[in-house]
């Protein structure tokens, strides 16, 4: 079955999500990798891994996430986005496993968030969840709760020492420039991942962000300020 390679004390280890045994020994790199680089977070006296966590396990057995698509559900004042997100396994580009999520700023943690940052959770969640949905009980071996905190928080369980801001901030801020030059910006990033001309430039926005655009005119600053920020957390 699948296996990955992790470099320990000057070891090479594989670790098949088929054998238990190996799981054991994978959830006991995952618990300390946790607490040491601080990964998870304490709410109502239980565990929550954060995203980054499920990344690292993820990696650990050769997976990384794709987003697939991003969806604009916004309606009147709400500003509310979908994301759909794939794990993929590395060696062979197999799909291993889903996760769908939503954020909305109607969320009593979300009321002063801007769309960017909206759009950035919705992506965030779906990471989590997918991973939740193929590696959970691998995460509860290591002693953690089996559901992301970013999950968590939607539903308001926020411990004392939790910041909504901090953890929901995209990890690459958009810049505070005008509409116009985050256009170019994102042309010219398009370019450097490959893009020759505006049609493949086109065609590269969408499968890094899900987002259809017919050409690089008439987008709101809104929609603009979304794509870059999509774009530069794309995986």
């Amino acid at each position: 079955m699948e296996k990955s390679l992790v470099v320990k004390k000057n070891e090479i280890r594989q670790y098949d999500l088929g054998a238990p045994s190996q799981m054991t020994a994978m959830s006991k790199v995952l618990q300390a990798h946790i607490k040491d680089q601080k990964l998870s977070t304490n709410i109502a006296g239980k565990e929550y891994t954060q995203v980054e966590g499920w990344q690292f396990a993820g990696g650990l057995l050769g997976y990384m996430p794709k987003v697939v698509s991003v969806e604009n559900l916004s309606s009147g004042t709400e500003k509310k986005w979908r994301a759909d997100v794939e794990v993929i396994r590395m060696k062979d580009g197999i799909v291993m496993g889903t996760g769908v999520a939503i954020c909305s700023n109607t969320e009593a943690k979300k009321k002063t968030f801007d769309e960017y940052a909206i759009v950035s959770m919705a992506q965030t969640r779906a990471i989590g969840k997918a991973y939740r949905n193929l590696i959970g009980w691998v995460m509860k071996m290591a002693g953690y709760e089996s559901t992301p905190t970013e999950e968590m928080t939607k539903v308001d369980q926020t411990p004392a020492d939790f910041n909504p801001a901090k953890q929901s901030a995209p990890v690459n801020p958009v810049p505070a420039v005008n509409a116009d030059q985050l256009l170019l910006k994102i042309k010219d990033k398009l370019m450097k991942l490959g893009a020759k001309n505006e049609t493949e430039a086109l065609e590269l926005l969408k499968k890094k962000t899900g987002l259809v655009w017919k050409g690089f005119t008439n987008h709101t600053p809104v929609a603009i300020r979304n794509a870059y920020s999509s774009l530069l957390n794309a995986k």
